[in-house]
C-alpha cells in the first residue's frame, strides 16, 4: 500500500469525528461490517494489503477513544463557580498583565493525576519553568449565546486548557538549578525588548508575534487590517519560520562537520528549544513535526514524502489533544500545507511542460497561492464568514518578502544589544517591509469586491466541496482532463448554493440590556434594527458584526434605530463609524425635537455615505417580499423619547410581526385604536410574533393590549441580573396568559425565526445542538 500512514490517519481522524455524534453501538456496526468486508473480498489489491487494512480497525477505534477519553475529562472536571481547586504543576507560559495569566502543565488537580493544562491568574511573578503547587477558584471560560461572537471556552479547550483559576494561592514554588525553560523565557524576554527598543509599538508588537509568537500585544486594527486581506498567517509561527531556522542551521552544520546525523540532532534539537520558546502553537508544532521528518529521511537516504509528513504530524497533534480539531488555526495551519503538497502539484502539472522555465517559475508562485486558497475557503467561511478576494495577489508579494522579513528580525534581535548602530541600520528594512504589508492591505481594501461575504456554510456542503476538490484533482493526476473539468464545473456550481433566495429570517442578538434584530430576507437583503446595550461594551464589533457576517452580510441595506437610547443605538453607532460593514441606508423616527445622540447618528451616516431617511405613521418601508408598515411615531414633539419609537409591523405572506423599540401603555393604546392594524385582525390574520417592548417593563405590554393582538410568540431581549429588574415579574404573567410561547435572551442566547410566510421555526442558540447550523 503507498502510504499507509495517511489511510490510517483518515480513519483515526473519522472515529473522532463519529464519536459523540452517533451513538456507540453504531461505531462498533461500522467497524464490524469494515472487517467483514476485508475478510470477504477476494481483490488483489486487498489480499495484498489485508494486514495494514486491519490495522485501520485500531486506528479507527484509538481516535473514538481518545475524544472519549478528553470528552469525560471535560464532563469530570466540569465543576461549579467558585469551587476550591487544588493543583501542582509546571508553569509552561505567562501573559503579563494587572494579573498574569500563567499556563500550567498539570501534573494533579485535588491530588488525582493528570496530563492536561489549565491557566491561573496570579499577582506576583513566577517564571516558566518553574514546578507550582496552590489552590484557587474554579472560574469556567466564557461561552458564546450569539452566533458569530468568539467562545473562549471552545478556543480554550481546543488549546487542552481544562479550565481557569481566579483567587489563587500559591503554596510552593521550585525553580530548579537549571531550567530550560526558564533560559528559553529569558531570550523571548530580552528579544522582546530588543523590538521594542528600535521599532515603534506597532511594529515591535508585530514583530513579537512573527518571531517570539507574543499575540496578545500586537495593534487590534492591524490585527484585523491582516486578517482581512487574507495575510493573517504571517504573524503565526509556522513552517516558514522552521523551515528557515531549522533547516539552516542543518545545513550550515553539515557543511562543517560533513555528518548527518550530527547536524540532524543539532538542528532537531534547535527548533524543539525553538517552539518551546514561542508557545508551541498548532502550527509550529506541525511545522517542527514535518522538518524532523525531512531531517531524519535526510539522514536515512530516503526520499521525503510531504503527504506522509503531514499525516504523520496531524496523529501526532490529534492523539495530544483530539479537540483541536475544531480550531480555526489548526485547520488553516493544515489546508495551507495539505494545499501545497497535494493540489499544487496537480495543477503544476498543466502547465510546467509548455512554458518556459523562468515564466513557469513565475506561475508557480500565483499557483501555490491558488491551491492554499481552494483548501482552506470553506475554513475561512467557517470561521470568519468572508473570504478576502485579493489574498491570492497579496501573498504573491508577501510571502517572499516574509523571508527577507524574518532574517532581519532575528538579526535585530541578535545583534540590537551589542552595537547600536548596526541595530538601527537593521531596523529600517524591517520597518519598509511592515509599511508595505500595511499600504497593500489599504490599497486592495479600496478595490471594488474586496471581500466576498457569504456567512456559515453547512457541513454537508464543506463535505461535498471536499469531495468535489479531491476527485478533481485526483483525476487531474490520473491525467484525465475531460473528467476533471466536469467535476470543476460542478464544483462551480456548488457555489451557487449562496445565491439561492432562502426563508425570511430573524435574528433577536443576546446583546445584554438592550436590543438588537437582524433581517435576512428571502432574496437576501439585510436589515438592522437597532443595536445597542447598555451592560455591554462594543457590541458593534463583537457580537453585531460578527453575527450578520455569519449569516452572509458584508453589507445592511437598511439599519433601523427605533429611538436614540444608547440600548438600542450604541453598537450601531460602531458600524457606521468602522470600515468593517457597509451601510446603505439609515432610518431614523420622524420626531420634531432630535437630541444630541440622534444629531450623532445623523453625522455618522452622513460621514459613511448613507442615505437617510425619517419614516413615520403611515409610511411603507417595501424590501422584497417583505413590507414594514410604520405606525408610530406621530410626527411631532416627544417628551419620552421611548414613546417616538419606531414601531415596524412586518408582514411576508401570512406571517406578521410587531417590532415596538421601548414604548409604553399609552402607544400601546393607540396601536389599538389603529385602524389599519384593526382591519388586518378583523379579517383573521393573527400576529405571530411580538418583539417585547422595553425588555418586559412593567409600563408596557398591557392586558389590554395583548388581548387585543393576541400573539402566540413573545421575544424579549434582556440581560441577566440586570439593574432595572427586567422583565417585571407581572409582566412575564401577563405574557404568560396571553402568548403560548416566551423566550428571553438571557436564558436562550440569540434567538432565530425562520419562516416560509406559511409556517415558522424558533432556534435558541443556548440549545448546543443548532449552534453550528448553517446553509
Amino acid at each position: 500500500m503507498k502510504r499507509p500512514m495517511l489511510y490510517w490517519v483518515v480513519l483515526f481522524v473519522l472515529g473522532e469525528v463519529l464519536y459523540g455524534r452517533i451513538p456507540v453501538a453504531w461505531i462498533v456496526l461500522l467497524m464490524i461490517f469494515y472487517i467483514i468486508f476485508i475478510c470477504a473480498w477476494n481483490n488483489d489489491y486487498v489480499i495484498a494489503n489485508r494486514r495494514l487494512l486491519f490495522l485501520g480497525v485500531l486506528f479507527f477505534s484509538f481516535g473514538a477513544v481518545c475524544t472519549g477519553y478528553r470528552k469525560e475529562m471535560l464532563d469530570r472536571y466540569s465543576l461549579s463557580l467558585g469551587d476550591t481547586v487544588e493543583f501542582r504543576g509546571i508553569v509552561t507560559d505567562v501573559e503579563q498583565g494587572e494579573d498574569n495569566e500563567y499556563r500550567i502543565k498539570l501534573s494533579s488537580i485535588n491530588g488525582e493525576y493528570i496530563s492536561t493544562y489549565i491557566l491561573i491568574e496570579y499577582g506576583e511573578y513566577i517564571l516558566p519553568g518553574a514546578e507550582v503547587a496552590g489552590y484557587g477558584e474554579y472560574s469556567p471560560y466564557m461561552e458564546a449565546s450569539n452566533p458569530g461572537q468568539y467562545s473562549e471556552k471552545e478556543y480554550r479547550i481546543g488549546r487542552g486548557e481544562l479550565f481557569k483559576l481566579d483567587n489563587v494561592h500559591i503554596t510552593s514554588v521550585r525553580s530548579g538549578i537549571i531550567s530550560v525553560r526558564r533560559l528559553l523565557w529569558r531570550v523571548r524576554n530580552y528579544c522582546s525588548y530588543i523590538y521594542g527598543v528600535y521599532l515603534n509599538d506597532k511594529d515591535a508588537s508585530l514583530a513579537r508575534a512573527m518571531v517570539l509568537g507574543e499575540k496578545s500585544s500586537i495593534d487590534s486594527e492591524i490585527r484585523q487590517l491582516y486578517r482581512r486581506n487574507g495575510i493573517a498567517h504571517l504573524i503565526a509561527i509556522s513552517g516558514l519560520h522552521i523551515a528557515m531556522l531549522g533547516g539552516t542551521l542543518y545545513h550550515i552544520v553539515r557543511r562543517c562537520l560533513g555528518s548527518y546525523m550530527i547536524s540532524a540532532f543539532i538542528g532537531s534539537t534547535f527548533i524543539i528549544m525553538y517552539g518551546i520558546m514561542t508557545g508551541l502553537s498548532g502550527a509550529t508544532l506541525r511545522a517542527m513535526i514535518m522538518l524532523i521528518v525531512a531531517l531524519g529521511a535526510d539522514v536515512m537516504g530516503r526520499r521525503y514524502d510531504a503527504v506522509t509528513s503531514i499525516s504523520l504530524a496531524l496523529l501526532v497533534m490529534l492523539v495530544n489533544n483530539p479537540l483541536q480539531l475544531g480550531q480555526a488555526g489548526f485547520l488553516l495551519s493544515f489546508g495551507a500545507v495539505i494545499g501545497i503538497a497535494c493540489v499544487f502539484p496537480a495543477i503544476n502539472e498543466l502547465y510546467k511542460d509548455h512554458l518556459p522555465k523562468a515564466a513557469s517559475k513565475a506561475v508557480d508562485g500565483l499557483c501555490v497561492s491558488v491551491s492554499v486558497q481552494l483548501v482552506i475557503s470553506p475554513i475561512l467561511l467557517y470561521y470568519f464568514y468572508e473570504i478576502p478576494v485579493y489574498s491570492i495577489l497579496i501573498n504573491i508579494i508577501v510571502v517572499p518578502l516574509m523571508s527577507v522579513l524574518l532574517a532581519v528580525l532575528i538579526t535585530l534581535g541578535t545583534i540590537g544589544g551589542l552595537n547600536y548602530h548596526a541595530a538601527i541600520a537593521v531596523a529600517y528594512p524591517a520597518t519598509w517591509i511592515f509599511r508595505l504589508y500595511e499600504i497593500l492591505c489599504k490599497l486592495t481594501e479600496k478595490l471594488p469586491g474586496h471581500t466576498l461575504c457569504l456567512g456559515r456554510p453547512g457541513h454537508v456542503w464543506m463535505l461535498v466541496y471536499y469531495i468535489l476538490l479531491a476527485l478533481g484533482i485526483l483525476l487531474l493526476y490520473r491525467k484525465r482532463l475531460r473528467y476533471s473539468l466536469m467535476a470543476a464545473a460542478l464544483w462551480c456550481m456548488l457555489w451557487t448554493v449562496f445565491l439561492v433566495p432562502g426563508k425570511l429570517k430573524i435574528c433577536m442578538f443576546d446583546v445584554g440590556q438592550g436590543d438588537g434584530i437582524y433581517i435576512r430576507t428571502p432574496d437576501r437583503q439585510n436589515i438592522l434594527i437597532d443595536g445597542g446595550s447598555s451592560s455591554k461594551s462594543k457590541i458593534g464589533t463583537y457580537i453585531l458584526s460578527n453575527g450578520i457576517k455569519y449569516h452572509g452580510a458584508g453589507t445592511i441595506d437598511y439599519m433601523i434605530i427605533t429611538h436614540s437610547d444608547k440600548d438600542h443605538y450604541s453598537g450601531a453607532l460602531e458600524l457606521l463609524e468602522s470600515s468593517d460593514i457597509c451601510v446603505v441606508n439609515l432610518v431614523l423616527p420622524a420626531i420634531s425635537n432630535p437630541d444630541d445622540a440622534y444629531k450623532a447618528l445623523e453625522v455618522a451616516a452622513l460621514n459613511k455615505g448613507c442615505r437617510l431617511h425619517y419614516i413615520g405613521r403611515g409610511d411603507r418601508l417595501v424590501v422584497g417580499e417583505v413590507s414594514f408598515t410604520c405606525l408610530n411615531p406621530d410626527r411631532r414633539m416627544y417628551a419620552d423619547k421611548n414613546e417616538g419609537s419606531i414601531v415596524f409591523w412586518l408582514q411576508y405572506e401570512s406571517f406578521d410581526m410587531l417590532f415596538t423599540g421601548d414604548i409604553d401603555s399609552v402607544v400601546e393604546d393607540e396601536l389599538i385604536r389603529n385602524e389599519m392594524l384593526a382591519t388586518s385582525l378583523e379579517t383573521g390574520n393573527r400576529m405571530e410574533v411580538l418583539k417585547v417592548a422595553h425588555h418586559g417593563s412593567k409600563t408596557s405590554s398591557s392586558e389590554t393590549f395583548l388581548r387585543y393582538m393576541d400573539f402566540d410568540t413573545a421575544l424579549v431581549s434582556v440581560a441577566d441580573r440586570n439593574r432595572y429588574g427586567h422583565p417585571a415579574p407581572e409582566t412575564l404573567e401577563r405574557l404568560e396568559a396571553f402568548c403560548e410561547q416566551i423566550y428571553l435572551t438571557k436564558e436562550s442566547g440569540a434567538i432565530t425565526i425562520e419562516t416560509d410566510g406559511k409556517s415558522y421555526g424558533i432556534r435558541e442558540f443556548a440549545d448546543n445542538e443548532n449552534n453550528n447550523a448553517g446553509y
